[in-house]
Parts: structure tokens; C-alpha cells; sequence
């Protein structure tokens, strides 16, 4: 006892020392690699669940791959049709009557006619299902078939571009020989009308071929003249309207010369193609889906099991 007193108060620094477990506890604090035990904790249930985790994922993934032979494949092929609207019409052959001139809004309420849809699906079959969309950008038409084979859905969305072009041309061919068989038969009217109008001077005119006589042919001469004076106030406007129908006559003669060309108002600028993949998965997207929902789900399963693991006491 005698001894032990006098070190102890001999070496003061001691008593200031921290003790050795506290120390050890501070040190330990002060290095973040340790700080987060939540991680240490989970990093140990991955440890003991790893078979748990393992299995998930494994069939997480084998649902998503499996999934494809389940369901029924679909492949999409589109073929697009090239319009001559006001912002395409440089990339067709140059007319003049304007007739030949569309919207890619006024195309589409034609492909959806019942007469063309009918038209389409003789040449392509029922079996497939085609969607026609309008491209305003671009001036154009977008044919999209569906179908459970792919060249299936490639030919029917060639077959049905196609068949847009070949009966667009025949109706832009009928319309405009229609337009002008009406032009003419308003021009020959007119004609007739004017023919009418100046009977009393072709009258005169037979008059004056078999008139001999100086006097009674000045005579003729000027009354002729003053029929015509008098006519002119009806002639001149009928003529006017002779002279604009013959400038549209020749217009359209011009346009039924350009469509001759079967693709003069439209034609397939990009031809349908095999797809390559499904429609509905591919699969790419199965494996992306079924790696990513695999991981998420054995990491809840981890988890899960963790929390229900009974403690310790």
C-alpha cells in the first residue's frame, strides 16, 4: 500500500491519459470508410443470402426472356409515298394547270376512303393490318403494316404504297380529262352564243361576197360596221371569257402530258423492309428489362429476408 500510493502520485500524466478502450472508440469515429454501418449490415445479408439474391435474378431474368415465346411476335414495316404538294412540287415534273398540286391532310382523308381501302386490301389481303399517318414536314405518306410474319408485313405496306401511287394517278388522270371535257363544253357554248350573237353580221359578210354594185357594197360596209359597234358591249366580255377558258384548256392539256408519268403527283420515296426485330420485345429489350427488374428484386429479397431473420438476444 506504502508503494503503491507514491506512483500513482508520482506519474500525474497518467491519470490524463485516456483510457485505452475510449481511445480506441474515438479513433475509429474519425475514419469515414466505417462511418455508415447501414451498408456494413447489408454487405453482411448479401453475404449470407447471396443464394436468395442469386435465385431472384435468375428468375426475374428467365420471366422476361421467357415472356417472348409466350407472346405472339409482331413485326412492323413501313413504306413512305412522297407527295407533290407546294413545298415538294420542285422534286416532280413541271406543270402548269396546278391540277396535279396536294396536301398531305386531303391525301390522307383519300387513303382512308372506303374505296381506296378496299382497293388496298384486294391487292394486299385482310390479314394484315395497315395504318396510313400523314407527315406534313415532309410531304408525305407513312403506310405502317402489322403482321405476325415479316415478310408479310413488308409486302403488305409495299403492296399498299403502291397501290396509292397506281390509283391516285388513275383518279389524278380521270379528274383532269373530266376538268377539261368541262372546259370545252363551256367554251364550245360560249361559242355558239357568240355564233348567235353575230348572225346579222354573217348575214351581211354572204351580202357582201356577191355584192357588185360600189354603192350598195359601202352601203353594206357600213352597216356591218354599226351592227358590230353595237354588239360590242355583249361580244367583248363573251370573248374575254373564251380567251381565259382556252388558256386553262391548254393548262391541263399540259398536266394530262405530265400524267402520263404514273408517278407524276406521287411516288415511293423509301420501300418497305424486313424488320429486323419485333414490334412487340425484342430480345435486347427483354435482357435489359429482366437485368435491371432482377437486380431490383434481389435486393428487396436480401432485404426482406434480413429484416425477418430473427435477433439475437
Amino acid at each position: 500500500m506504502l508503494d503503491t500510493t507514491p506512483d500513482d502520485t508520482a506519474r500525474p500524466d497518467d491519470t490524463a491519459r485516456p483510457a485505452p478502450g475510449r481511445g480506441a472508440v474515438t479513433h475509429r469515429a474519425e475514419r469515414p470508410a466505417d462511418a455508415d454501418p447501414g451498408l456494413r449490415e447489408y454487405l453482411s445479408a448479401l453475404g449470407r443470402w447471396w443464394w436468395l439474391a442469386l435465385l431472384v435474378f435468375l428468375l426475374v431474368l428467365g420471366a422476361a426472356v421467357g415472356s417472348l415465346s409466350v407472346i405472339d411476335p409482331v413485326y412492323r414495316s413501313e413504306a413512305t409515298v412522297l407527295l407533290r404538294t407546294e413545298d415538294s412540287r420542285q422534286l416532280f415534273p413541271r406543270t402548269a394547270g396546278g391540277a396535279v398540286v396536294r396536301t398531305p391532310q386531303a391525301e390522307l382523308l383519300y387513303a382512308q376512303s372506303d374505296a381506296f381501302q378496299d382497293r388496298a386490301r384486294d391487292a394486299a389481303g385482310e390479314e394484315v393490318e395497315v395504318e396510313v399517318r400523314a407527315t406534313p414536314e415532309a410531304s408525305a405518306l407513312l403506310f405502317s403494316a402489322e403482321a405476325g410474319d415479316r415478310e408479310a408485313a413488308r409486302a403488305a405496306a409495299q403492296t399498299w404504297a403502291d397501290t396509292y401511287v397506281t390509283a391516285r394517278h388513275e383518279d389524278d388522270r380521270a379528274q383532269t380529262q373530266r376538268l377539261r371535257d368541262l372546259l370545252v363544253g363551256d367554251r364550245d357554248g360560249l361559242n355558239a352564243r357568240r355564233g348567235e350573237i353575230l348572225r346579222p353580221v354573217a348575214a351581211l359578210d354572204e351580202a357582201v361576197a356577191e355584192e357588185t354594185d360600189p354603192i350598195e357594197l359601202s352601203r353594206l360596209l357600213n352597216q356591218r360596221l354599226a351592227i358590230q359597234r353595237n354588239l360590242a358591249g355583249e361580244l367583248d366580255p363573251l370573248e374575254a371569257s373564251i380567251r381565259q377558258l382556252n388558256t386553262q384548256i391548254s393548262g391541263l392539256d399540259i398536266d394530262l402530258r405530265v400524267l402520263e408519268d404514273p408517278q407524276a403527283v406521287a411516288r415511293v420515296s423509301r420501300a418497305a423492309e424486313l424488320p429486323e426485330e419485333r414490334a412487340n420485345g425484342s430480345m435486347t429489350q427483354s435482357l435489359a428489362v429482366g437485368v435491371l427488374g432482377g437486380l431490383v428484386l434481389a435486393a428487396a429479397a436480401v432485404a426482406a429476408a434480413q429484416a425477418l431473420r430473427p435477433r439475437r438476444r
